[in-house]
């Protein structure tokens, strides 16, 4: 019988042969013959990146630059770094993990300027690594989320003809996502300039104060300027969780950046198109409720949802969807979901239009009151349905699902029967 030492030690062992295989790739120096400014030749003075290169079949061509955050004092380079660059990597993202420099040995300059360096190696480098130079963002956490913003706000001007080839290429991401940081930007940042940065994402938690009112004045800057942000604000959660992977509630945040990925078209080369149509139901118009469009060929793009409100769409069942929320062209399988059988909207009831329009105006009488108030004693607003009704096939007795073709410029009817 073997000691319970020796199966200790043996398990040790075992551990640590999974820890040794977990070997990364080597860094790249951004500048092979010394980082401008540079001030010493230890590490810390060679900025670089390490890359996580997805396998063939995952690889979709998008690109993530990986800031680990610290106070531009330290870099926490595992949980907000190697941990997020896998997560990247497992799902088709190649990912370039920054080292970049740190005070006091340097300043704001060296390490926005590393960021920008990064950005323009990975598209100087697209074809080795099989991506596209239009799907190339970055990823900040704290201090890495201010780094990311401000390489956004100010961008390096590009030289075609310079000798370095890294300086022809643009350093401004194409998207950025904020964890837990941003930059407070000035005052005098006009609001082109705010609306003219890339699509963010943003995550964080009440809990974090400390960073939770930046992000909050970032996100009205770019909300009142018209820029294209989401933002996910949790309740609990202290700094630094980085992808809080394993945790129930603060790891659904990378579901919900997967989604915002899929959705903004970063995970497909292909370009993705405006949709219009109607939808029917036993021969009529669609009064509420969705459909939901299911991709059969391109898995870099998600369900295409189409909401019938019947609001400011002309004909009754009609739907519009703008090309930065559109699908791809291909092959779709269609799902109709019916949310009432009575239903129209206040924007559609001519008698509903010019109340509201009064009520704006503050020029209701009494007599308008009282119009409004038999209009609205007249009306059935009862439960017109006793649950959703969801008709995966076109047909109840059909046995296959229910596909539609997708065609740029090509108007699409749906069309589904209870019977």
């Amino acid at each position: 019988m073997k000691p319970a030492w020796l199966f200790f030690h043996l398990a040790l062992l075992s551990t640590t042969s999974v820890v040794v295989g977990q070997k990364l790739a080597d860094p790249i120096l951004l500048w092979p013959n010394g980082a401008p400014g540079s001030t010493g030749v230890s590490d810390e003075d060679k900025p670089a990146v390490i890359p996580f290169i997805p396998t063939a079949d995952k690889r979709n061509g998008a690109a993530i630059l990986v800031v680990p955050g610290g106070g531009f004092t330290i870099r926490a380079v595992d949980h907000e770094g190697v941990l997020v660059a896998q997560w990247l990597k497992e799902h088709g993202i190649t990912a370039f993990l920054l080292r970049y420099r740190l005070r006091p040995l340097y300043g704001r300059n060296d390490w926005v300027g590393d960021g920008q360096r990064a950005m323009q190696y990975i598209r100087a480098h697209a074809t080795d690594y099989g991506l596209s130079t239009n799907r190339v963002g970055a990823i900040g956490f704290s201090a890495g989320a201010n780094l990311i913003t401000d390489m956004s706000l100010n961008t390096l001007v590009t030289k075609p003809d310079a000798a370095d080839p890294l300086d022809g290429m643009s350093s401004k991401p194409d998207f950025i996502i904020l964890g837990y940081g941003a930059m407070r930007i000035p005052p005098s940042a006009d609001s082109a300039a705010i609306a003219n940065l890339p699509p963010t994402f943003m995550y964080g938690t009440v809990e974090d104060r400390g960073s939770q009112g930046g992000m909050l004045e970032m996100y009205t800057r770019l909300f009142r300027a018209g820029a294209s942000v989401e933002a996910h604000f949790f309740r609990n959660g202290i700094h630094g969780t980085g992808f809080a992977l394993g945790d129930p509630v603060l790891g659904q945040w990378t579901n919900l950046l997967h989604n915002w990925l899929l959705v903004g078209g970063f995970l497909t080369n292909k370009p993705q198109v405006p949709l219009s149509g109607v939808v029917k139901l036993d021969g009529s118009p669609l009064s509420k409720g969705m459909v939901i469009l299911t991709p059969l060929e391109n898995h870099g793009m998600p369900p295409v949802v189409v909401y019938i409100t019947n609001t400011g769409t002309g004909e009754l069942g009609r739907f519009l969807v703008p090309q930065g929320q559109g699908p791809v062209e291909g092959r779709y399988k269609v799902e109709v979901r019916q949310d009432a059988t009575r239903w129209t909207s206040n924007s559609r009831e001519p008698f509903m239009i010019r109340m509201m329009e009064k009520q704006r105006n503050n020029s209701l009488t009494e007599a308008d009151l009282k119009d409004w108030g038999a209009y609205l004693r007249n009306r059935d607003l009862s439960p017109s349905i006793e649950n959703q009704v969801v008709y995966p096939r076109q047909h109840p007795a059909d046995k296959r699902d229910y596909v539609v073709t997708v065609r740029n410029g090509v108007e699409v009817l749906i069309e589904v029967f209870s019977k």
